[in-house]
């Protein structure tokens, strides 16, 4: 047990990501939670904070128009047969949290960190001597907690531990501005950075799309 609440992390998740990304807040829902988003491509996300099959059938079978996700907090395999074939699965996802404690968050030589704040959104961005962007992120802090997103190291400056940089500024901030929790959702690559830094595996999460 990585003793996490996998609903109130993925609860939380779903604020925070909504405001990194200036969007409306979610609306509960019986089986977690809805965004509404308005895009083509991405219309409206639907986080479903547990793994009942019956909840996740019914509710999938309902949803046809395009653009519309599935975040679900379950194995993909557990996933899938409950899926019609309008459904298009997605990479493996990872569900992560960790206790927010103050980390050094210096720049290697070379390289210089800005920081910014609007709202409840702070954002990180490194920059090497050319002043290139070189990595970044941001944090939407909320309830005591902080939603980390879009952590992007670009390719030619990886391997230089300029991500954990990013995320020792994004902690450090996000505890000045009252969170004891971090939360985030992980690609597979990503997996193994937050975790070699404490971060904890909360839930496999699945993502679908109708196509």
């Amino acid at each position: 047990m990585s003793g996490f609440d996998v609903a109130r992390t993925a609860t939380a998740w779903a604020k925070g990501w909504s405001l990194t990304r200036g969007k409306a807040s979610p609306v509960s829902q019986p089986y977690g939670c809805k965004i509404a988003l308005g895009q083509p491509d991405h219309c409206e996300r639907h986080v479903v904070t547990g793994d009942d099959e019956d909840v996740l059938r019914e509710l999938a079978g309902t949803m046809h128009i395009p653009g519309t996700w599935l975040k679900v907090c379950a194995q993909p395999e557990k996933v899938a047969p409950l899926l019609h074939q309008g459904w298009q699965l997605q990479a493996p996802e990872y569900l992560m949290a960790a206790p927010l404690k103050i980390a050094t968050a210096a720049p290697p030589e070379g390289y210089c960190l800005t920081v910014s704040t609007n709202g409840a959104v702070t954002e990180v961005e490194l920059k090497d001597q050319y002043g290139q962007p070189a990595a970044k992120g941001r944090a939407a802090h909320h309830d005591g907690f902080a939603t980390f997103d879009q952590i992007v190291t670009e390719p030619a400056h990886q391997r230089k531990g300029l991500g954990r940089v990013v995320m020792a500024a994004l902690s450090n901030y996000s505890i000045a501005q009252g969170a004891e929790v971090g939360v985030l959702v992980a690609t597979e690559q990503g997996r193994a950075l937050y975790q070699a830094i404490g971060w904890t595996l909360v839930s496999p999460m699945t993502a679908a799309v109708v196509v």
